[in-house]
């Protein structure tokens, strides 16, 4: 039996993970720590945690915030596991745990928590978070990211101590991440000063890397993603190879079943929303009709300001209910874009023109930021995706000052159009949302079905749509349009490889 240590962190917004703790360790915002603490709160170096055979010594590196240990600020202290140590005013607060397992104990419980993620009920975003802790914890290493294929490349979905710039961080894993995933073959080195090549390479220096694990995630023999692993340090209990390569492809089952469940879902949702509306939305809007009707016929009977108060409620309601039947209708249905050659700038113009009043009236600069360019589109099922976007914008804008940008430039992969607003930023928990039939974040009033729709428009003019927002700093909706009359000039040969995933037929 061995004696096992793990430290758990849990952080001010109650996030939770655990790390292996085999030997002395620095915690602190810098990079350069064992285990990185990226809370403003917590000093470049605030901690040093060290083993004397079976226990732990913790000594605050005198710090801004302090550390508190049974509700007293330390200078060094011995650590009793199970006590919780709170660091910076609750920043942080760490618990040593500790167990007595064998190798074989340790690998069938890792091997069963991991099979449990397939019999669990949850996104794939908490998946996805689920797995990357777990992956952390078994390997014993301190940072990492899980990447997924998407449209064709690679794309960030997780990643663990390696602040926002991931490149800059782990200039190496990149291009062996790339091999990895188009080879199938693993990297897995537990010391890299056992490898010449590696250890010879200055981005390798430069990190001080000593272990590095990436697995690619398979299924079926198709790849999906990979997962990179990697630790300044060398890891003195490295986990059995194969059992690790088989825990890596259980997570890879339970994301690819946790994938597809969501696809099937929003196929489900769409068939629903497609017979809620060939069956009930005409006779739904007939009503309407006549509803505006009778209130039309009322507002001009009568000069009573009580009355006409009434009457112009329920045709605002009238006009509510109408704009969510013609939602519903187009959602609904599929139809293959009537594209017309466009110049964007005298487009994008004629969009702003009667939203523009409502901007200064809330005192919000609307502007433009783009020169003639010219794209094939359908104008008509464009205009509603750019003023869904831009009304969004000015929504976020409520009772702030700033300003919206629409901007358009011409890229290597097409055409980008973007979106940004200066407004109070979508919560992440809700960003994974936002395209889902029905869900409004933000509105009092709204259909649910904004977004949603601007995506399938998008999707119907084979192209991409990505949202990146912060709280308090605004939101920026990005759309990335194929330039077909670019692809259509094009030699066959030309117009193969990297632009495929642009052709519209693809999707």
């Amino acid at each position: 039996m061995v004696q096992r240590f793990q430290l758990l962190i849990r952080d001010r917004h109650g996030f939770e993970r655990t790390v292996p703790l085999a030997r002395s360790a620095t915690l602190g915002r810098q990079g350069l720590c064992d285990i990185v603490l990226s809370d403003s709160m917590i000093s470049r170096n605030h901690l040093r945690l060290e083993r004397e055979e079976d226990a732990w010594w913790v000594e605050d590196l005198q710090t801004t915030h302090g550390s508190f240990y049974q509700g007293q600020p330390i200078g060094k202290v011995l650590w009793e596991p199970g006590t919780p140590l709170r660091l910076a005013d609750g920043a942080y607060t760490l618990t040593l745990l500790s167990s007595q397992q064998t190798h074989s104990d340790m690998h069938f419980q890792a091997i069963l928590e991991t099979a449990q993620l397939m019999a669990e009920e949850v996104d794939l975003e908490d998946l996805l978070e689920q797995s990357m802790d777990r992956l952390l914890a078994i390997s014993r290493t301190d940072r990492g990211f899980l990447m997924l294929l998407e449209d064709g490349e690679l794309a960030t979905r997780v990643q663990r101590n390696l602040g926002d710039g991931l490149e800059g961080a782990i200039q190496l894993s990149l291009s062996s991440v790339q091999s990895v995933f188009e080879t199938g073959e693993p990297i897995w080195i537990l010391n890299v000063a056992d490898d010449q090549q590696l250890s010879s390479q200055q981005s390798i220096m430069r990190l001080e890397l000593k272990t590095i694990l990436c697995l690619p995630l398979v299924i079926q023999g198709r790849r999906i993603g990979v997962v990179y692993l990697d630790s300044r340090r060398p890891i003195t209990e490295p986990p059995d190879r194969p059992t690790f390569e088989a825990i890596v492809a259980l997570c890879a089952i339970a994301i690819e079943r946790t994938r597809l469940s969501e696809e099937n879902l929003r196929s489900q949702v769409l068939a629903t929303v497609g017979q809620v509306s060939s069956s009930i939305v005409h006779d739904f809007k007939n009503g309407l009709f006549v509803l505006r009707g009778h209130a039309d016929l009322l507002a001009m009977s009568t000069t009573d300001p009580k009355i006409l108060h009434h009457s112009q409620k329920i045709l605002d309601s009238v006009d509510r209910l109408t704009a969510l039947s013609q939602d519903v209708l187009d959602y609904a249905k599929v139809r293959e874009p009537n594209r017309e050659e466009v110049d964007l700038e005298a487009f994008m113009g004629a969009i702003l023109e009667p939203l523009a009043p409502r901007a200064d009236e809330m005192g919000i600069t609307l502007r433009t930021a783009g020169t003639s360019c010219i794209i094939r589109l359908d104008p008509a099922r464009f205009t509603r995706v750019v003023e869904n976007l831009v009304t969004n914008a000015l929504d976020a804008m409520v009772g702030l000052s700033g300003e919206v940008v629409l901007s358009w430039q011409r890229v290597t992969a097409g055409i980008e159009i973007s979106v940004r607003d200066s407004g109070r930023g979508i919560p992440k928990k809700f960003q994974k949302r936002i395209f889902e039939p029905f869900f409004s974040y933000g509105k009092k009033r709204g259909t649910g079905l904004g977004m949603a729709t601007v995506r399938k428009i998008v999707d119907e003019h084979g192209g991409t749509i990505d949202v990146a927002s912060e709280e308090g700093q605004g939101t920026e909706v990005r759309l990335l349009l194929p330039d077909l009359q670019a692809l259509e000039s094009l030699s066959p040969e030309e117009s193969t490889g990297k632009h495929r995933a642009l052709d519209p037929e693809s999707h």
